[in-house]
């Protein structure tokens, strides 16, 4: 947990020098800046439900779970100067995914495939705003996301059968199939609210989005033992992550008026 922390404090430390950099590259880095139009730093967490999509339709097809989780992390936000309402902006979350599959093996023994994981995102949101000087401002987003899965474990169990054994393997070893790097799109929309202090502001944002996996989470070079053998796979199969999430986002734009009307920061 402490290495996950250190990780999300490094990224947005760097995504806040990248977006102040990409201001300055178009020449508005001299432009006066109200609280309207800073940079935005804050704390970010909601509800997540995972699961995953196959292309073997049978198997997809099977009753099972989702994984429901609670999400969290931090981001940055910045406006885009030269176009009101548009700001980008970076994000790392801690996210849990994976999917359980529940059915009659043969017909007669009751099995569960599970995958569970724990993974870092590194998103790369894009916002539009389409009131952006109001206090409330309804918006809309799409975020390229990148994910690490750094634990868990792909297993398989019989619960009605002893003799039939339960397996299962940790996603670090080679012979796990699942690829530990993720990369999907993400679209959502929602409402931010701004409060306004004699001194600071405080933005409050609730939002939803819909996660699209691209990447194919069957590993290119690596196999499984025979006794998972629901989790073999092929070239021509797939399997994809999809996700729902609500979040909610506490920012702290960093502009700070003092009796002269400095700012922090610029």
């Amino acid at each position: 947990m402490k290495r996950l922390c250190a990780i999300m404090i490094l990224v947005l430390v760097l995504g806040i020098q990248a977006v102040a950099q990409v201001d300055y590259s178009f020449g508005n880095i001299k432009k006066k800046r109200t609280r309207q139009n800073v940079m935005t730093v804050g704390l970010k967490g909601g509800f997540t439900s995972y699961s995953m999509h196959f292309s073997n339709l049978a198997y997809n097809k099977l009753s099972g779970e989702r994984v429901n989780d609670l999400g969290f992390g931090v981001y940055c936000e910045y406006p885009v100067s030269n176009i009101s309402g548009l700001a980008i902006g970076g994000e790392v979350l801690a996210i849990h995914r994976g999917v359980t599959k529940d059915f009659l093996f043969r017909k007669q023994y009751r099995e569960i495939d599970k995958i569970d994981v724990s993974c870092v995102d590194l998103r790369i949101p894009v916002t539009y705003y389409f009131k952006p000087k109001k206090k409330w401002s309804p918006y809309v987003f799409i975020a390229a996301d990148i994910a690490y899965c750094y634990a868990g474990e792909v297993s398989k169990s019989y619960p009605d059968n002893e003799e039939l054994g339960s397996y299962s393997i940790d996603i670090t070893k080679s012979d796990a199939v699942l690829n530990p790097v993720d990369f999907s799109a993400i679209i959502g929309g929602g409402m931010r609210y701004r409060v306004n202090f004699r001194v600071f502001s405080l933005v409050f944002k609730l939002d939803a989005s819909y996660n699209f996996g691209i990447i194919n989470t069957y590993p290119s070079d690596r196999g499984t033992p025979i006794e998972l053998y629901a989790y073999t796979f092929d070239k021509k199969e797939r399997r994809t992550n999809r996700g729902f999430e609500l979040m909610f986002s506490l920012g702290l734009p960093l502009k700070f008026n003092t009796g002269h009307d400095s700012c922090w920061g610029w």
